[in-house]
């Protein structure tokens, strides 16, 4: 209750105008018991993305733990932001935020440990994919594309949630901005692109 009260005024407002009363407030708890948990705001931010990654890396890896084929499992993780975005947005804003300005030693500090949760996924869905013979391998950078579909899922997720983003996206696509659409095409173009001639 308490991380996510905080994740949603670190959100609205970012980590320098955040208030700490505002959210003991909303959480209905008092400041002194907020400092009891958290020892200052650095601290209450820092353990806020913590859940955050905590909350990433289960919905990723009960995934990539299903039975579910290659293809299925990228549809799934492509779906994940539409749920996060419906039931939790803040959460999704709030590492948009880490992207902006002013927010230097928070992404140097969380960076690597928050997209770590991507690379390890993909680079395990593209080898599990390889070897179970529904992904060629012919001539394949594993790097490289575990980065491409990494980069599409995060645009592809923070257009949920961002203005811009989402401006972007109807640019591009007009009338076929659709989120079930763009999935349907995205895996289907993932499927043509890398599936084998069995899989295609």
């Amino acid at each position: 209750m308490v991380l996510d009260t905080a994740a949603k005024e670190f959100a609205a407002n970012g980590f320098h105008k955040a208030n700490v009363n505002t959210i003991a407030s909303n959480a209905g708890i008092s400041v002194g018991s907020m400092y009891k948990y958290f020892s200052s705001k650095e601290d209450l931010f820092s353990e806020t993305l913590e859940n955050g990654i905590r909350m990433l890396r289960k919905d990723f890896f009960d995934v990539l733990d299903s039975n579910a084929d290659t293809f299925t499992k990228i549809r799934r993780i492509f779906e994940l932001p539409v749920t996060f975005a419906r039931e939790k947005p803040y959460y999704l804003n709030l590492y948009l935020n880490l992207l902006s300005g002013g927010m230097e030693y928070f992404a140097e500090k969380y960076a690597r440990r928050i997209e770590s949760v991507g690379s390890e996924f993909f680079k395990k869905l593209v080898k599990d994919g390889i070897d179970s013979g529904q992904i060629d391998n012919d001539d394949i950078d594993i790097d490289v594309l575990t980065f491409f579909l990494d980069n599409h899922l995060m645009m592809f997720a923070f257009s949920q949630v961002s203005i811009y983003l989402k401006l972007r996206k109807e640019e591009f696509l007009g009338d076929n901005s659709d989120t079930d659409y763009i999935i349907d095409n995205t895996v289907e173009i993932l499927r043509k692109a890398l599936g084998r001639p069995s899989v295609k």
